[in-house]
């Protein structure tokens, strides 16, 4: 007989077994109850019966197991393996969080005519839910508004054009005071724009400020310039230097004297300057004239900026009421004191008409940060973390004008796609296999309803999962492979174990103890005797680690031990206090 009637025989010989134990246990005890686990051994009758199911079912697992180690090997050996990578961190323009609504209804927001600037609005989330990745879908969003209103009159006369400066806080420079570094940023920005008519425009404005701020030195300038040529066309004509000194009376020399002095070191000099101003970027050039240390020996620094920022603003939207979106991102990564002295200098661009900010904050971050740099707020020198909390949320409450809140992606399964994708393939193939996706796509989704996951831990899992695989692959081919394991079950046991990891830890100790009973049984068929007596799992989240338990119970408890062996290096545990 081969083994395939073998197992036939074997199946249809444990059913009339399993048969005859209920009808015993039945005739002896009645029903038994829902559940109910009879923890005393049976007796009689029943323990042959039980004796000779045990022999049976222990044929069965050695005849099916060999069995399936022959596929496996089969498998491995045919398998096309396609190698995989890590995956970056970074943020995405693409929408696979399905956010894009809610991007699409704050730029109108913004966009819109009737929205008076100045404002500020705060994104809120926690680090790793995409925040970076939403201001790219507002720019985005607002960038197709500016190209309606290009071709729509309608679209004209309903919303503003947007001008967006991106401004990375984590990036700047603790040398440097943060409002001179968000001028520089804007000046820049304002410079790609409008390329070399920047200069020329912003000169012009700068010009007219000038004139109505010192209308007089103006006159006075003009004056001296009529005289100085007025006196080359009366005295100098065709005469030598020598002749003109000869012939001309002391007074006149004079007057031609004064005035080319005067013409030469207020009007020929500045010009000039000016001139070979026009190779130098204009932010290098602002920024210059106020740059560390020498803000701190210079008075009025701040109106200083206040003027250039003024000046720029009428050069570069004023005219045709224009908004310019300042994108602050990575705040929450910077210093608690850079955090501070940020909202320091947003006083100093709050004021200024047609500047909207929209800030991504994380909160916990940024309350600590500021209620740490400001404990001299406080009555005692032990601050909680509820106060300091509610200390940074009042504090941001007078800077943000609207605050939202990020919303949780419920479906996931976009992103995930998204991350699998091989981008080096033009046929975009993905880089697990259809079965170990849908896999990962159906257990994030049944933990995420319970446990927030955001995209940036998801990415983490998806690499180690990468990692996992390569490993997994190695020791498949190896000449001195025992087992046989499939990704897919690691994939499995590696979610449960990330997730779960005190029931993943109880199940394989349990395992353990039985080893030489259970070594080659499904999950399923262990998992009713898991929470008995001293063997019970008294962990926290025991309940929706049990939600996890149909993923698992195909898988043999030898596969379990084997994927919780090789993901015990690769999932790091927070260390917790003896």
């Amino acid at each position: 007989m081969d083994k395939k009637e073998r197992i036939k025989e074997l199946k249809i010989k444990i059913a009339k077994l399993n048969k005859e134990i209920d009808e015993e246990l039945y005739a002896m005890e009645g029903p038994p109850e829902e559940e109910e686990i009879q923890p005393e051994p049976p007796r009689g009758l029943i323990e042959v019966l039980s004796s000779e199911l045990y022999e049976l079912e222990r044929e069965l697992l050695d005849l099916e197991y060999s069995e399936e180690e022959v596929i496996r090997r089969n498998e491995i050996n045919q398998l096309i393996h396609q190698d995989g990578y890590i995956i970056r961190d970074s943020e995405s323009v693409e929408d696979y969080l399905s956010r894009k609504e809610q991007a699409k209804e704050i730029s109108k927001l913004i966009s819109s005519k009737k929205t008076l600037s100045p404002l500020t609005l705060g994104i809120y989330g926690k680090w790793g839910e995409g925040k970076s990745s939403f201001l790219r879908l507002i720019e985005g969003e607002l960038k197709i508004i500016n190209t309606k209103i290009k071709n729509d009159k309608s679209a004209e006369n309903q919303y503003s054009k947007t001008h967006f400066v991106r401004f990375n806080a984590s990036e700047y420079n603790d040398q440097d005071k943060i409002w001179f570094s968000m001028l520089n940023q804007l000046f820049s920005e304002y410079e790609k724009e409008h390329k070399i008519f920047a200069k020329i425009k912003y000169g012009y404005f700068l010009l007219i400020k000038s004139l109505k701020e010192n209308p007089w030195s103006f006159i006075i300038n003009l004056l001296i310039l009529f005289v100085f040529i007025f006196w080359i066309l009366l005295y100098v004509k065709d005469k030598s230097v020598l002749e003109v000194i000869k012939d001309n009376t002391l007074y006149s020399n004079f007057i031609g004297l004064f005035t080319a002095a005067a013409v030469a070191i207020n009007i020929a000099m500045p010009i000039l300057k000016k001139i070979s101003a026009l190779s130098k970027p204009m932010s290098e050039k602002v920024i210059s004239q106020l740059k560390y240390p020498d803000y701190r020996n210079l008075l009025g620094t701040r109106e200083q900026v206040k003027e250039h920022l003024d000046v720029l603003i009428q050069a570069w939207v004023k005219k045709r009421e224009d908004k310019i979106v300042i994108m602050v991102d990575e705040l929450d990564r910077c210093s608690a004191g850079t955090i501070v002295e940020f909202f320091e200098a947003l006083q100093l661009f709050l004021p200024v008409e047609s500047i909207i900010h929209v800030i991504t904050i994380n909160q916990e971050a940024v309350c600590y940060a500021l209620a740490n740099s400001n404990m001299h707020f406080f009555d005692t020198e032990i601050v909680s973390n509820k106060d300091k909390l509610a200390f940074g949320k009042e504090y941001l409450e007078k800077y943000i004008t609207i605050s939202y809140q990020l919303p949780h992606s419920q479906n996931l399964e976009n992103y995930i796609n998204h991350l699998l994708i091989d981008q080096s393939e033009n046929d975009l193939n993905y880089i697990f296999r259809d079965s170990e996706k849908k896999a990962l796509v159906e257990i994030i989704t049944e933990i995420n309803n319970s446990r927030r996951i955001n995209p940036r831990e998801l990415k983490k899992i998806i690499n180690l999962l990468l990692l996992s695989k390569e490993r997994i692959m190695n020791i498949n081919k190896s000449d001195k492979a025992v087992f046989i394991l499939k990704f897919e079950e690691y994939l499995k046991w590696f979610l449960f174990k990330y997730f779960y990891s005190d029931t993943a830890d109880y199940v394989v100790n349990y395992s353990k103890r039985r080893y030489k009973n259970n070594r080659l049984k499904s999950f399923k068929m262990i998992k009713t005797y898991l929470f008995i007596g001293k063997d019970k799992d008294n962990s926290a989240n025991r309940e929706d680690a049990r939600k996890l338990y149909k993923y698992l119970d195909d898988i043999r408890i030898e596969y379990i031990i084997l994927s919780d062996e090789i993901s015990e290096n690769l999932i790091v545990r927070p260390k917790t206090s003896s």
